[in-house]
């Protein structure tokens, strides 16, 4: 297999990684028994044989082909089950495990799922849904299944359709405004394709798969891997230092805030050290002597990245915007943070940084095979982003009438605007667009971005609010609890005047409210306005 082959399908991506990199880990896993706690490595053959023994399965109990929904915390066992549905042509139906009991069952009825693969915590909620199969994926019966299971002639005889529907996604949002996402297997190799070009990782990397599997980067980012002959781990919860140690991991793709708070703890140990102000200056010299060719990041650092396990090279941050400074600062010390751009309609990755690719604020340059435009500019150029390309959506599952793609293109609903030299720049999403009275619009996650610098805020949403028929640009903001409530209500609305010194006399914020309860988040950790 060479790094830049273009896959039909999934199945066709596992079996060349078997064979290339057969004895290498594809996952490790830790098992606990009583106090001891033990590896297994999960070479790339045995991954291709468990593939093969639990699609044997699905053959011979008539679930070949057919809907098969999967939930439950990321493990082995859920991409397991998710790549055996994908290489016997079935359709595979990931859920949110943060869903409620009701949710649950009517993404079940809305994919029109045939079975189930679940863990024990959903054992309540499944118990009188009847109508299809139930199968626990955390007890010994599937283990049995995965290790012995004799392997069926007609696993070989399958012919998967690249072009069909493969993978039925449902958006975040309540179940009854959620929309279910067609993709086909065509759609996420070509978007995998487009990313071995893009992107430098190799088959000595290790993974945290720490992205919940739900979501198409979650999976998606772990197929990627796959097809570089990478290693991939879990994270015991939230409990991302101890994994990034235990390992010696790598690469980690998160959200922004995860990789907020990686950097906020390593400047406590530093203040606590009294070691912040040296960092400081160690990075005016090594980005000095960079410009000459010297880069001794890693070295100087050395100290911080063997804190956060000593491999660290890659942080890749999707799904909302990073602060500019945060990944600066992690660039800074020689760890590569990056960011990227897309949407489960797009499989999801429509844009991203690398090496050679980088400008701050910005989430990179469209991927090689995916035409990038923004549509209805206004006088700042900012307009809507659209895209085209192999990796598009085949659509709504029952849903023609808001289906949001045009003469191939997918309107994205997110606005921005694309530099001269095609970095691409998000300002904020069409939807949450706050349109004045005198016709000024206004993004709130620009404002929200500014307000994000202070230390005395944790989280924040803008809003207009009105008085009578006035605008009013309202900011609803969680303190940071370091400081007493007091404390951060001045430290904010002295910061507040800071900033609306800086902005436009519409943009400025009129108001604000705190309050020390943290804001409903999605399983991304992204706000729910």
């Amino acid at each position: 297999m060479q790094k830049y082959t273009h896959f039909n399908n999934l199945r066709e991506l596992i079996e060349a990684s078997a064979e290339k990199f057969s004895e290498r880990p594809a996952f490790r896993i830790k098992n606990k028994a009583k106090s001891e706690e033990k590896y297994r490595d999960v070479t790339y053959s045995i991954l291709k044989e468990e593939i093969e023994r639990l699609g044997s399965y699905l053959i011979d109990n008539g679930l070949q082909g057919k809907r098969i929904a999967v939930i439950g915390r990321n493990c082995y066992e859920w991409m397991l089950v998710y790549l055996s549905v994908l290489c016997t042509d079935g359709v595979i139906v990931p859920l949110d495990c943060g869903l409620f009991e009701s949710e649950v069952k009517e993404q079940l009825e809305r994919s029109e799922a045939d079975a189930i693969f679940y863990t024990e915590m959903f054992e309540e909620a499944l118990k009188d849904k009847n109508d299809i199969i139930k199968i626990r994926m955390d007890e010994d019966g599937f283990k049995k299944i995965a290790a012995e299971y004799k392997i069926s002639p007609e696993y070989e005889k399958i012919s998967i359709d690249g072009n069909k529907m493969s993978i039925l996604l449902f958006t975040s949002g309540t179940t009854s405004k959620s929309k279910a996402v067609m993709l086909s297997h065509k759609n996420v190799t070509s978007n995998v394709y487009a990313m071995n070009i893009w992107e430098d990782f190799d088959e000595t990397d290790i993974n945290m798969a720490f992205l919940p599997f739900h979501h198409t980067f979650g999976t998606i980012q772990v197929v990627l891997f796959l097809s570089f002959g990478m290693c991939n781990v879990f994270c015991e919860g939230l409990r991302i230092a101890k994994c990034l140690n235990e390992y010696g991991v790598t690469t980690l793709v998160a959200v922004p805030r995860v990789i907020e708070e990686i950097q906020l703890a390593v400047f406590k140990n530093l203040k606590k050290q009294n070691k912040f102000e040296t960092v400081n200056k160690g990075i005016k010299i090594t980005s000095f002597l960079r410009k000459f060719g010297i880069d001794i990041r890693r070295k100087i650092f050395k100290q911080i990245i063997d804190g956060l396990g000593g491999g660290l090279r890659t942080i890749i941050v999707g799904a909302a915007a990073a602060k500019p400074e945060t990944l600066n600062w992690f660039n800074d010390i020689g760890i590569l943070a990056i960011q990227g751009y897309g949407l489960t309609e797009s499989s999801p990755v429509i844009a991203a940084e690398n090496e050679k690719n980088m400008r701050t604020g910005s989430v990179g340059k469209a991927l090689p095979g995916v035409d990038v435009k923004i549509v209805d500019k206004d006088e700042n150029g900012i307009g809507e982003i659209i895209a085209k390309g192999e990796n598009i959506m085949l659509g709504y599952y029952k849903n023609e009438a808001e289906n949001p793609i045009k003469d191939g293109y997918l309107y994205t609903g997110d606005m921005g605007y694309m530099d001269k030299n095609g970095y691409l720049f998000i300002t904020g999403r069409k939807k949450n667009v706050i349109v004045l009275n005198n016709g000024k619009n206004v993004f709130p996650e620009e404002l929200e971005a500014l307000l994000g610098d202070s230390d005395a805020i944790k989280e924040c949403i803008v809003m207009n609010k009105k008085h009578g028929d006035k605008d009013c640009i309202h900011a609803k903001i969680v303190y940071n609890t370091d400081f007493e409530k007091e404390e951060a209500e001045e430290k904010i609305r002295l910061f507040i005047d800071e900033i609306n010194e800086k902005l436009v006399n519409y943009k400025q914020i009129r108001s604000f409210e705190i309050q020390e309860t943290e804001m409903e988040k999605t399983t991304t950790l992204k706000i729910k306005r």
